[in-house]
This record gives structure tokens, sequence and C-alpha cells, in this order.
């Protein structure tokens, strides 16, 4: 080699080294930080990077609010730009097209006298607004006094809904004292931990076909934001599909969803996939189109913007694609259906046009709204004036609030004309049969018949139990009589495929007494915490109770002989949320005795607490859900009669993803004689958990 190659091999290597050199440094101001895994993930993300100047991330330094729309900007792929004239914002500095981008998608707003104020620093309750504003997160009616922080008067009003949302999710948490300090500034590793949770797994790469597999374990939600595929997959939180999509296609084959579908951009097409609920928005206005296939089905979707919804070669006409859809944007939207919906709720102003092969089983609308094109509608429940049906719908049944007119099919009418299927409930007293005559009529829409009819999972006989008219059926007195005391649902399937349920209830006025009321206490320090006793007619020993029903459901109950009472164990009551419930025991004499259960919950604010039983006779480890997702366990600390014991991971208990069990061995050391046990957890962010486990 001669002097000149080596010459040109050794500047190369010098070259090479000094581009290296700010990796190299930026790396050795996160080795050792808690925000490290945050920071490197979003570096590969492209949203963070170390700066060119110095080559350091500065992990600690106050974020300002030009940063983070930056960082907006690059993890969601915001690209376009709005026109902007805010007096603090100078066409050659830095972030103008920053501002540009974030004023074009809508998500942060100036502080108030044409300033956007770029250099000012980000707060926690700013941070949790702008990226609940992007999550489609509901504020509700919540206010400051609902957060369980011991700091919840310094919360804003405009901030607490979405510091809630974030902190149920675990995205935000309190500090160990039970603070949330909504006013401290967030640093450059805060903003990438919050980035790096609601993000979850960023499936950023156009024409990539993910699946399952390519989901990280850490984290929940995912986050589409460029043309591709997800297939053969379970999202633990929810699916945002990103304003940077603009109109690009969107695949999701085989897909379950657990949290929300946030529709934000895109023309998405889902095959084969399930969620309970879906958000259809785009603040810039943007026509979103969302086809539902194979057998998808979504719970409710929300439609907030324009949006196209459409049914295509569903693999079953019942209980697929879209079952509710609810219109309730803050502006009038416009809603093309061609699809079969089951409830159709305009909550707000709209315009909703539907093709041929649409059909709406029950709509209700609350606000001004057109409905034009040539679908059908069954019943339709107005409570507004402001509404019109083109001629071309057609409307088989309607009811109008009192003082309402509409316009349906050319005319203006004001009077109710109902089509559904009618009764919506029906009551038998076992006392006054003749009180049936010949029976029960139960009519349908026009047009429908009625295939098959069930009951308390019976399907009943066409010729025995009811019989069909040309309007509907009759369900004969014989049947309806011959049950016992209860609430039951009737279900009928139509012709059409759909399936309609009336409430059945029958009661026996003859033998009906005083129901006596008892209560409990949820909070396991009250003195309302404790084993209910009930004692019931006719019952003196525990083999004359079949079974014990509580709502729904049944329950374990023990008696006891020497007071002769039913007893429902505290432990089973503690799953119970607060209110009023129904328990019904069925006896063996054939009747059924029943009594009112109040739950009450004392529990002071903050404190998070599960309690499960221990039956010392046939044990079950116990468990609690914890926020491991976003969070690590400090400590697990077990209480009872002034002792405490640490508990050690593995022996005494084990993780999953979002639960915390304690083992048999572990519960084995503190059964004793019985009674309650505190376990105590606390996580890597201060926040306690409490496992309260009762001995018995």
């Amino acid at each position: 080699m001669d002097m000149k190659k080596r010459l040109l091999s050794a500047l190369l290597c010098m070259v090479m080294l000094m581009t290296m050199l700010p990796f190299a440094s930026a790396a050795s101001d996160l080795d050792g930080h808690w925000a490290k895994k945050y920071i490197e993930y979003l570096d590969q993300e492209g949203v963070i990077n170390p700066s060119a100047t110095t080559g350091k991330y500065e992990p600690d330094r106050d974020m300002t609010r030009a940063e983070f729309m930056r960082y907006i900007n690059r993890a969601f792929h915001f690209t376009e730009k709005a026109t902007i004239s805010y007096s603090d914002v100078k066409s050659n500095a830095w972030y103008y097209e920053t501002i540009q981008i974030a004023a074009k998608y809508g998500y942060i707003n100036g502080v108030g006298n044409n300033k956007m104020d770029p250099e000012g620093k980000v707060t926690r309750e700013q941070a949790a607004v702008i990226i609940g504003r992007l999550f489609k997160a509901d504020p509700g009616n919540i206010s400051p006094s609902d957060l369980p922080f011991t700091d919840r008067n310094e919360v804003s009003g405009w901030s607490a809904g979405y510091i809630k949302a974030a902190a149920d999710k675990g995205f935000l948490a309190g500090y160990t004292d039970g603070s949330f300090q909504p006013d401290r500034v967030v640093t450059r590793g805060e903003v990438a931990k919050i980035l790096y949770y609601y993000m979850g797994t960023s499936l950023s790469v156009s024409g990539k076909a993910y699946t399952g597999a390519d989901l990280k374990t850490d984290t929940t939600n995912v986050t589409i934001s460029e043309s591709c595929t997800l297939s053969d997959a379970t999202v633990e939180g929810d699916l945002y599909i990103t304003e940077g999509l603009g109109s690009d296609a969107v695949t999701l084959t085989n897909v379950t969803v657990k949290g929300s579908i946030i529709v934000s951009g895109g023309t998405v097409t889902m095959m084969n996939t399930s969620s309970d609920h879906m958000i259809v928005s785009s603040p810039m206005g943007r026509l979103l189109q969302v086809t539902a296939t194979g057998a998808a089905r979504i719970g409710q979707t929300e439609v907030q913007s324009a949006a196209t919804l459409y049914e295509k070669a569903l693999t079953s006409a019942e209980d697929d694609g879209f079952a509710n859809v609810v219109v309730n944007g803050s502006e009038r939207v416009s809603l093309t259906l061609d699809a079969d919906v089951e409830e159709l709720t305009l909550a707000g102003e709209s315009t909703v046009s539907t093709t041929a092969g649409t059909q709406i089983y029950h709509m209700t609308v609350q606000k001004a709204a057109s409905v034009t094109g040539y679908g059908s509608v069954y019943q339709a429940d107005i409570q507004t004036d402001g509404v019109s049906f083109a001629s071309s719908v057609t409307v088989s049944g309607y009811t109008l609030a009192s003082g309402v007119s509409a316009t349906i099919g050319g005319q203006t009418v004001t009077d109710s004309n109902s089509a559904g299927v009618v009764p919506k409930s029906i009551s038998v007293d076992l006392a006054n049969p003749s009180a049936l005559g010949t029976g029960v009529t139960v009519s349908v829409p026009a047009g429908v018949t009625v295939s098959s009819v069930t009951c308390g999972g019976k399907t009943l006989s066409a010729s025995a139990e009811y019989t069909k008219t040309a309007s509907g059926i009759i369900l004969s007195p014989s049947y309806l009589t011959s049950l016992s005391k209860g609430n039951y649902t009737i279900s009928l399937t139509l012709s059409n495929g759909k399936r309609e349920s009336i409430a059945l209830s029958v009661t026996d006025s003859a033998s009906d007494v005083q129901v006596q009321t008892v209560s409990f206490d949820r909070y396991y320090r009250s003195a309302g915490f404790a084993d209910v006793r009930v004692k019931l007619d006719g019952v003196t020993a525990e083999s004359d109770i079949l079974n014990v029903v509580l709502g729904f459901s049944q329950v374990d109950f023990s008696f006891d002989s020497a007071n002769r009472s039913l007893v429902l164990r505290r432990g089973v009551l503690a799953q119970l949320r607060a209110g009023t419930y129904t328990v019904s025991a069925d006896l063996k004499n054939g009747k059924v005795s029943t009594f009112n259960l109040t739950v009450t919950d004392s529990t002071p604010s903050g404190v998070q607490t599960e309690v499960a039983e221990y039956n010392t006779f046939a044990p079950v480890e116990a468990s609690i859900s914890l926020p491991l997702t976003s969070l690590t366990i400090q400590s697990v600390i077990a209480s009872r009669g002034g002792e405490t014991t640490a508990l050690q991971a593995g022996e005494d208990y084990t993780t999953a993803t979002h639960t915390l069990t304690l083992t048999k061995t572990a519960l084995e050391k503190f059964r004793q004689t019985g009674g309650l046990v505190e376990f105590t957890i606390t996580m890597s962010d201060g926040q306690v958990f409490i496992l309260v486990v009762d001995y018995i």
C-alpha cells in the first residue's frame, strides 16, 4: 500500500471515529439513568435524538413546549402544516415549522394574546391534556375532587378528566407522598416515559406486515402511523391509528383489541377483528373510512367527525360488524352507513346517509338530524325538533317526545306510530291468573315474523307455549303461570336474523311480604365488614336451602345452625360494588325467599384495596391486579397483629402482565387461626396497593 493510500485510509478512520463520537458521548449521559430504556426506544423511532452540538440526550433537562410538540409530531408522523401568525413565533425560528404542524393537527392551544410561548415549560397536567386529546380520552364530568391525589385541589378543572384517564391506565402516576404535583415541569426523560407507554408498540414502517410477535410485552398500547398490516395479534390496551396516515390503508386481520380502537387517520379494513369500543375522530375534519368484514365485531362505535362505515362479506348476519353506533361530535357530523346496525344514537347534530342495503333496527335522535338515502329504519325514537327522513328512507315506526314534530316520508308528523316489538316488558301475578285473559300478545315490526322464542335458556313450543299470529305471537296463560317467581328474559328471533328481548317479571302478591334489608361495608377496617346473617321463614337447616342467587349469579353461602341463619361471608361480599342488591334463596319446599342487601364503601380516599378469601379446606391462591406494564414492585409486606414480614419474589409471590399472585406456600405461613392478613404492595412510583386475605 503506497503512502497516499495509507493517508487516505487513516483519514477515513478519523472521519468515522468523529461521526461516532456524539453517539458515544450521548450514551454516557444515559448509562445508569432510569429513563435509558424509554429514550433509547424513542431514538430508534426517530423521536428523541441527542443534541447536534453536545451529543447528549440531557434526560434531566426541563422540556419546553416547542420540544414537546416536535416529539409528538415525530412520534405520530404528523407532517402537514397550517398557516400561523403567533406574535412570539418568528418565521426564522427552528420551531416555526414544528408549531405549524401542531396547529394543523390541533392538539395544542396557544396561551392567549396570540402567543404560543414556544420556549415556555410543560407541566405534568399540560402533558396529560395534550396527549389525552390525541388518544381521545373523555374528560367527562370529572372534577379535581374526584382524583385520588392528596394535592387534588391544586389540579385545574380543565385537566382533571385527562389526568384521571392517564392515572387509571398507569401512564402518569402520583408520588410516594400521595401527591400528583400538576404544576411540576416535566423533564425530557419524563416525557420519554410518557410517550413510551402511550405509544406502546409503534408500527411505523410503511408497507410492513406486522404480527402479534412484533408487539412489546412491557406496554399495552399499539400505535400505527404508516400504511401497514397487523395480523394474529391481541392488543391488551388501545390501538391508535394516527392522523399521520392521511388516507393511507391499514388492514387488521384476526386482531383482538381489549381497549379501544381509535381511528384518527387512514382507510381501515378490519377482518375478523373485535373490540368493545371504537372511536372514529379526525380533528382535521378528514373523511375516515372503516370497513368490517369476515367475523369482525365492534361493540360500540363513537363517530365524532365525518366518516363512512361499511360492512362487507360478514360471515354471519347476527352479532357481527358495527353493533351499536353513537354520533357525538362537537360539530355537525356527516355519517355514511352501509351496514346493519342494532342501535344508532344521534347524540349530536348530524347528517346520516344510508345505502339501500342499510338496516337500522333502533334509532334514538337526541339532536337535529337529517337522514337521507335509501335504507330502512324499523323504529325511531325522536326526542327533538329539526329531524327529517327523506321519502326514500323507509321508517316502519317512530315515537315523538311531547310537543315534538318531525318530517317522515315527506310529511310533517306529530303523533307516534310504533313498529318495534311491543310490549317491552310483561308482568305476571301468579295470584291473579285471570288477568292474563287468553294470553299476552306480542307484536313485531311489519314485514318480519317470529322464527323462535326462548325463555330462561329453554326454547318454547310453538303449539303449547305460544301461538303465532299475523303480527307476532301470543304467549299462553298456562305457560306464564307455570313459571316460578323471579325475573326472566324472553328472546325472540325474527325472520331477518335479528333478536329482540322482552323483560318478564313473575310475582305472587298472595305470598309477598315486606322484604327485609341487611347491610355490609366493603372497607375491611370498618365495623360493617362482617359476615351477613339472615333468618329466612321456613328454614331451620342448611338442607332447606337449595341455592342462593345474588343478582343473576349463584354465590357461596354457609348456615349458622345455632341461630338458624343463612350466612354470606364477608370475603364474598367484598367483591361487590357499592349499591343495593336483591338476594334470592331457592328453598327445598319450592318457595323463594328474598331480601335486600345494601353494600356501602367507607374506604378512605386514595386507598386501593382488594379482598380475597383463603379457604383452608380448599386453598386457592389469592391475586391482585397491578399496573405492572408500567411499574415494578418495590416491596411486599405481610402484616398481622402488629407483626410484619417481607415476602420474597418467586417463593412467596409471582407476577404476570397485570397480576401479583400469592403462592400457597406464603398463604399457609399466615393461616394460624383464621382472620385477616394485610399484604401491602408498594410500587416503584410509591403507589400502595393492599390485598386483604380473609382466612376461613
